[in-house]
């Protein structure tokens, strides 16, 4: 069974450390957050705030990532729908990709 929450750990300190990572490494990180949005419904309220803190510092550092993982993925060629955005971080980066704030609460 899948460590939800521990995903999100792996994904967030990948995060922090994009710099040092190599591009298939950062690539493996793009496949944890598919992984975990496909877990996404079993998320608590905590869980969720702390997995979109980690993706709004996706968001703010794509043009870095999208430069530095293009030495081995072709974004211009990605099959993923637009609703997993971390695998076209080139259309984030233009600006074509826009976000906006949502609630991420269930009615309890």
């Amino acid at each position: 069974m899948l460590d939800t929450n521990k995903e999100i750990d792996m994904y967030g300190q990948d995060i922090d450390d994009i710099i040092k990572l190599s591009p298939f490494e950062s690539t493996y990180l793009l496949h944890i957050r598919s992984q975990i949005e496909r877990e996404l419904h079993t998320l608590t309220n905590e869980e969720k705030i702390k997995l979109y803190s980690y993706d709004l510092k996706l968001i703010k550092n794509a043009k870095e990532l999208a430069n530095h993982i293009k030495e081995i993925y072709d974004f211009k060629l990605s099959k993923e729908p637009l609703q997993e955005w971390w695998w076209h971080l080139d259309r984030v980066a233009s600006g074509e990709i826009t976000f906006t704030l949502t609630s991420i609460f269930k009615d309890e």
